[in-house]
């Protein structure tokens, strides 16, 4: 047999394998395997050095499972969801509302602009002892951080899709008598809709990590605590349970925002 024809025949041989992995099953099947792999070789960590350290995916799991009996994950979880979610909406509202003020009036953007750009290139984070300091422990000092830094990206991305506007049928609206409101949605909104929900996917994440950071700052409720007390009392098992439950919200919100963006995208 010669060598073309031997690998013609391997390539043969592996086309059904290659077929399935090409499908959404095939692929779905594969990333389990790879999680089951990497899942095994962690749980089976020979060190017992390192185990202190990493803790094991079944320590976590029962761990994780104890919280949902005693109910105490779900006490955490809403002071977490609470804040955040607040936070997010002051934010996003107020960022796309003045996103699409300053895009239809551009002189009043070009005079706020070198504070807004100030205030963006500034560390959110630097303000979380601030914001403690003048609202307390407690959960306006959340809100607030998680609002700011949502704000800005919003903000942004909205200016973006505005000045992607179409300006000849800003200009044809006018000219048949379309008022600023018809203007802005007729005009405005839809060509910026898409850079807005880009900046609120984005924004999801950076919304966790600011209320996780406020919570190891300063607070007695959420999980960004139960992260920084099983971590000061070196109880790994329950760090990485938390840090699970951050994971898995993170990923459930930003795949709901993806699937809205795509339903407004069709419509």
């Amino acid at each position: 047999m010669s060598e073309a024809q031997f690998t013609a025949r391997s390539m043969h041989r592996r086309a059904p394998l290659a077929r399935f992995i090409a499908t959404s099953s095939g692929q779905a099947v594969a990333r389990a395997i790879i999680l089951g792999v990497l899942l095994a070789v962690w749980q089976f960590v020979p060190s017992p050095a390192l185990r202190f350290w990493v803790s094991g995916p079944v320590d976590i799991v029962v761990r994780l499972w104890s919280w949902i009996l005693d109910g105490s994950l779900w006490d955490n979880l809403e002071a977490t969801l609470a804040a955040m979610a607040l936070g997010y909406a002051i934010g996003t509202v107020t960022g796309v509302a003045l996103g699409l003020l300053f895009g239809f009036l551009p002189r009043l953007h070009r005079v706020l602009s070198p504070y807004i750009s100030a205030l963006y290139a500034l560390p959110k984070i630097a303000l979380a002892p601030l914001f403690v300091i003048v609202l307390g422990i407690g959960i306006a000092s959340k809100v607030a951080l998680v609002a700011i830094t949502v704000f800005f990206l919003v903000l942004t991305s909205t200016l973006d899709g505005v000045r992607n506007v179409d300006r000849d049928l800003v200009q044809a609206l006018s000219l048949m008598g379309a008022t600023r409101t018809e203007v802005i949605r007729k005009a405005l909104v839809p060509a910026a809709l898409p850079w807005i929900f880009t900046g609120m996917r984005i924004a999801v994440r950076y919304a966790f990590s600011n209320t996780l950071l406020a919570e190891l700052i300063a607070s007695n409720r959420g999980i960004g605590y139960l992260i920084e007390y099983y971590s000061g009392t070196f109880d790994a098992a329950g760090a990485y349970a938390a840090i699970l439950v951050l994971v898995m919200c993170s990923v459930g919100l930003t795949e709901v925002l993806s699937r809205i963006e795509t339903r407004m995208a069709l419509r």
